[in-house]
């Protein structure tokens, strides 16, 4: 189980009552949000552009294995995060509880994706999540604070998202990494195409 950038973000906000831990696997979102699929809307139930119903339909098309013109649950949630989204597994499973067995056709797609829409978090929320516990304003932050701020404050984080976490920082030779970076890191996604299931 590990994190992802919006979920760092609310871990990392010292009024926020989000600290909760997730199933939702770091690398399979990073990978996913990092395709270039985003869809951006101006608020959730906004109706999707020409183009962005395009690329729904493309996608949705390559990830309709058995053709049948519909999607499984879970291939709901694979293309709902493929489009940028960044739930964690409980709240997929809450947003998936309504499609029914037999999957959702394009048009209900377009419809569960426009209805389940989040603005993502940005590299800038989260750098100032950061910068919360930056009282030097040195742009850097200790891996063994940070660590330990996530998985002693409010509700822990699992120990191996925070390893996951830390991976993805440079971590210097005085135990220091430069949190700005790591919130590029953690905001882009990876640069290659995840394996599917």
């Amino acid at each position: 189980a590990q994190a992802t950038c919006p979920q760092v973000a609310a871990y990392l906000q010292p009024s926020s009552p989000f600290r909760s831990t997730t199933g939702h696997s770091f690398e399979a979102s990073r990978a996913m949000s990092g395709l270039g699929l985003e869809i951006r809307l101006a608020e959730p139930g906004a109706k999707l552009t020409k183009e962005q119903k395009e690329k729904v339909e493309d996608n949705f098309k390559l990830l309709d294995r058995d053709r049948d013109g519909r999607l499984t649950v879970q291939e709901v949630g694979i293309l709902h995060r493929a489009f940028g989204q960044n739930p964690t597994d409980e709240e997929l499973a809450d947003m998936v509880r309504a499609v029914p067995p037999s999957g959702l056709d394009l048009e209900a797609f377009i419809q569960f994706f426009s209805k389940n829409y989040r603005p993502p978090t940005s590299e800038d929320m989260l750098i100032r999540a950061f910068q919360v516990f930056d009282l030097e304003d040195a742009g850097v932050m200790s891996a063994d604070k940070f660590k330990e701020m996530l998985t002693s404050l409010g509700e822990p984080m699992p120990n191996d998202e925070v390893d996951s976490i830390l991976k993805e920082a440079d971590v210097d030779g005085s135990g220091l990494f430069d949190y700005k970076s790591l919130a590029k890191r953690l905001c882009e996604g990876p640069r290659r195409i995840p394996d599917l299931p």
